[in-house]
């Protein structure tokens, strides 16, 4: 299953990665033909191949997409006609340093002429994609994968957030403290955040996903992580989650300092959480 390319996914994507301390990026292409994927070969231990996605780091200055169509490009020499949709990501560790891998299935023009390069190895899989094709498996493994090895999927946040209003729902102040975060689009795109600080209340009633028809955020813990500098985030971003935690539970706060800096776009949000609060239209 696969997500949507929009501009906003893609700036959601590096600035989750950002805030949660992982700046070393990387893309990997799924070029889709005719209901298989591409895979390249490479080199692994005893000289044995290794089948993995066409994948490269993001280089300084570089933009995901700009990332992924060079890695397509230098990798088998194909142009990327599409990018049709956003799988999920991988996080790994290479020489002490976190890298996240964003996986995102594309089209090719003449998907065939890769079959021309005949210094590319490679092969067409009709596996699904899972991590391990992003990081290559050696031939003559097992093909199924284990669960540690499944992509990080997009966060179902639709389903989060018609969990967190039913929550909330007849309260006002907690209703416009959700509706923030909600709107924010920033903290509850975090998985950090999400599995930390987000209780389902029913556990037995939660659904593939991981989340209950009825959710609450324990503001209390969020606000003392955030304190604690264990929720490292930009100050726009903390800001709102303070403002958002006042309302809820009233937290005390220095409202001049927490708007003070706060674009037009938060100052606006803000100013319209504190109208639902009071139950005024904004």
């Amino acid at each position: 299953m696969t997500t949507a390319v929009t501009d906003q996914l893609l700036r959601d994507l590096v600035v989750r990665s950002h805030a949660e301390g992982t700046t070393c990026l990387a893309v990997a292409a799924a070029v889709e033909h005719q209901d298989r994927v591409l895979l390249v070969a490479g080199t692994g231990e005893d000289f044995e191949p290794v089948w993995s996605l066409p994948a490269d780091r993001v280089l300084p200055g570089e933009t995901l997409l700009h990332g992924l169509s060079r890695t397509v490009s230098l990798t088998t020499g194909l142009d990327v006609t599409a990018v049709t949709g956003y799988a999920g990501h991988h996080d790994r560790i290479v020489d002490g340093e976190v890298v996240r891998t964003f996986v995102f299935t594309v089209t090719a023009a003449d998907p065939e002429r890769v079959c021309r390069w005949a210094n590319i190895g490679h092969r067409w899989s009709a596996e699904p994609v899972t991590a391990c094709t992003i990081l290559g498996a050696v031939e003559a493994q097992p093909t199924t994968n284990p669960a540690g090895a499944q992509l990080i999927g997009p966060t179902p946040i639709h389903q989060l957030s018609a969990a967190l209003r039913a929550g909330a729902r007849g309260l006002l102040c907690a209703e416009a403290a959700v509706e923030l975060l909600i709107k924010d689009q920033s903290w509850l795109y975090r998985r950090d955040f999400v599995e930390s600080f987000v209780d389902g209340s029913d556990p037995s009633n939660r659904d593939e996903t991981g989340y209950s028809d009825i959710a609450a955020v324990d503001w209390a813990t969020a606000v003392a992580a955030l304190d604690a500098d264990r929720l490292p985030c930009s100050s726009g971003e903390g800001q709102l989650l303070r403002i958002a935690a006042s309302l809820a539970e009233g937290i005390p706060l220095d409202l001049h300092d927490a708007v003070t800096g706060l674009d037009s776009v938060n100052t606006d949000l803000v100013a319209r959480a504190i109208c639902r609060a009071t139950g005024h239209r904004p």
